[in-house]
């Protein structure tokens, strides 16, 4: 199916990226093999719920991976859809070392106190000596795209 093929591509080569294989990332997004692999081969369109668990599991935000996913089958939205998927691959592979530095911070569960909530000082220390990793002019970006994460995140878990 010709219409899927844009958001086959950006799912496997930033799954590829990542060094995850089909199976990893079926079982990070809870979807099963067969699925991911027929997303990432054009066999299938991902459900909404799909989409929100490959974004997730691939750090990508949801409107960023939707927006390779034409809406119908149309020569010109396809055409939308390959602009689309070329732009994001295109910006994902600029944002891999922030990618890649936000993966490495600890796990939410790593940095709950006692009482089982997150210790907001530990938390921002941990991200200032993150920010402090990249050079003095990258590093407004840096916390501007950590922002901009964050409130795709917060957006997400609202729909």
């Amino acid at each position: 199916m010709e219409t899927v093929t844009t958001f086959g591509r950006v799912l496997a080569e930033q799954r590829k990226k990542q060094g995850m294989s089909r199976g990893q990332l079926a079982e990070a997004s809870e979807l099963s093999y067969p699925y991911v692999s027929q997303l990432e081969t054009g066999l299938r369109k991902p459900s909404r719920d799909a989409a929100v668990r490959l974004s997730r599991a691939l750090g990508i935000s949801l409107s960023d991976l939707e927006s390779a996913i034409p809406t119908n089958s149309s020569p010109q939205e396809i055409d939308r859809a390959n602009r689309e998927s070329e732009r994001l691959l295109s910006r994902l592979e600029t944002d891999a070392p922030i990618a890649a530095a936000m993966a490495a911070m600890p796990l939410r569960a790593q940095l709950t106190d006692h009482r089982g909530s997150v210790d907001r000082d530990d938390l921002i220390g941990q991200l200032v000596d993150l920010l402090e990793e990249f050079p003095e002019g990258e590093r407004l970006d840096v916390l501007a795209e950590v922002q901009k994460h964050t409130m795709q995140r917060m957006l997400d878990q609202r729909s």
